[in-house]
C-alpha cells in the first residue's frame, strides 16, 4: 500500500483558450517485480534477463545476482531484491480549449462552440524498473503488489467540438 497518494490539476485560461491538466502519484509503494523472478532466476531452459550475465561465478565477485542452479536452488522464490519502489507521478490528462468568438457563432445559431484536443496517460516519472508502476494494490494489507507485466496504459488521444444551441 502505498504510504501517501496525490491527484491534482491546473487550469489555466487566456482570451478564447483554456488549457487543463491532472496528475496522479503514488509515493512510498513497494511491489514485487514477478517480471525480475521469472527472468532472472536462472533454473531452467526459459530466455533470461541479460542482468544474470552479471550474477555471482566465483570467489571476490561482488553482485546482486546470485550463481545458476539449473533446475535445483531457489533463484525462483521471491525476495526481497525483487521488491521496488514504484513511486510514481503520471501526467494522466492535458487537453487544449478553443471557443471559436461569439461574432461568428452567432451567425450559425449557436451560443456556444468550442473545439478541444485531449491526450491522456501522457508521461510517468518514476525509477521504476517494471513496465507499469501503477499496478492493482492488493486487497490484502499484509502483501505487497505484484508486477506481472500487465500491458501498460495506452497513451489515448482525442478531438472534440462542444456545440450549445
Amino acid at each position: 500500500m502505498p504510504l501517501f497518494t496525490m491527484g491534482g490539476g491546473i487550469n489555466l485560461r487566456y482570451k478564447a483558450f483554456a488549457l487543463s491538466t491532472f496528475l496522479h502519484g503514488r509515493f512510498g509503494q513497494k511491489v514485487v517485480n514477478q517480471v525480475r523472478i521469472n527472468t532472472e532466476n536462472m533454473y531452467g531452459t526459459a530466455n533470461q534477463s541479460t542482468a544474470v550475465l552479471g550474477r555471482w561465478r566465483q570467489e571476490g565477485d561482488v553482485t546482486d545476482i546470485p550463481r545458476a542452479l539449473y533446475g535445483e536452488g531457489y533463484n525462483y522464490l521471491g525476495s526481497d531484491r525483487f521488491v521496488e519502489d514504484a513511486s510514481f507521478v503520471r501526467l494522466k490528462m492535458i487537453s487544449l480549449k478553443y471557443a471559436l468568438p461569439k461574432k461568428v457563432i452567432e451567425r450559425w445559431g449557436l451560443t456556444r462552440c468550442e473545439i478541444f484536443t485531449t491526450v491522456q496517460d501522457v508521461f510517468t516519472w518514476t525509477n521504476y524498473s517494471g513496465q507499469d508502476p501503477e499496478v492493482s494494490l492488493s486487497s490484502n494489507i499484509y502483501m505487497l503488489s505484484q508486477d506481472n507485466a500487465s500491458t501498460p496504459r495506452p497513451r489515448r488521444f482525442a478531438l472534440g467540438v462542444n456545440v450549445n444551441f
